[in-house]
């Protein structure tokens, strides 16, 4: 990507939109404030979405998930009867659908949805998905809650230039309710 080569580098993004535009635009700027090209991904459909996390290289390094979660999964809703919805359990795709697609080799994953941020995702994305490191909420933030992290996170991450574990942790120390955001990593 040419941005990375300019004399002050910008490094590209990827936010995919599954459900709360608002919350992506609001990513999405934050993350260009900060010096990174976004790319913003609006999948229309389980199967778009699916197809974007196993597109492998064709995928950004970093990537932010922003949507809405359950106790199944990443929630999706109802469709008409011509799209393919059987991966979903109750309108929301479990963590064993994303780990049967996931080809996220050595990436960097946020999720802000609610309740995705449990041990079954951290397995679907970084253990079998390849993700270098996964984060999400292990619970259910308030809606300023979770762009407020992903702000803190980016900025140790681009703008002090710390790794991923120091900035998950810088992020996670903010508050009480920025602590629910577990990380999970490739084994060393």
């Amino acid at each position: 990507m040419i941005d990375q080569t300019f004399l002050f580098p910008r490094l590209p993004v990827a936010v995919v939109d599954i459900g709360d535009t608002l919350e992506a635009l609001l990513i999405r700027s934050m993350l260009e404030s900060l010096g990174a090209v976004v790319t913003l991904h609006l999948p229309g459909t389980p199967g778009d979405f699916l197809t974007l996390i196993g597109a492998g290289d064709g995928v950004h390094k970093h990537l932010v998930i922003c949507g809405h979660g359950d106790e199944n999964g990443f929630v999706f809703g109802d469709y008409i009867e011509e799209i393919d919805t059987s991966m979903l359990v109750e309108g929301s795709l479990p963590p064993s659908v994303v780990a049967g697609h996931a080809r996220l080799d050595g990436k960097i994953v946020l999720s802000t949805c609610c309740e995705t941020g449990g041990e079954a995702y951290g397995d679907a994305f970084v253990r079998k998905g390849g993700a270098a490191l996964y984060v999400a909420p292990d619970g259910s933030p308030e809606g300023a809650d979770a762009p407020l992290f992903v702000h803190c996170f980016f900025h140790a991450l681009f703008a002090r230039k710390q790794t991923p574990e120091a900035a998950l942790e810088r992020a996670r120390s903010y508050d009480e309710a920025a602590s629910m955001f577990a990380g999970h990593r490739q084994a060393r």
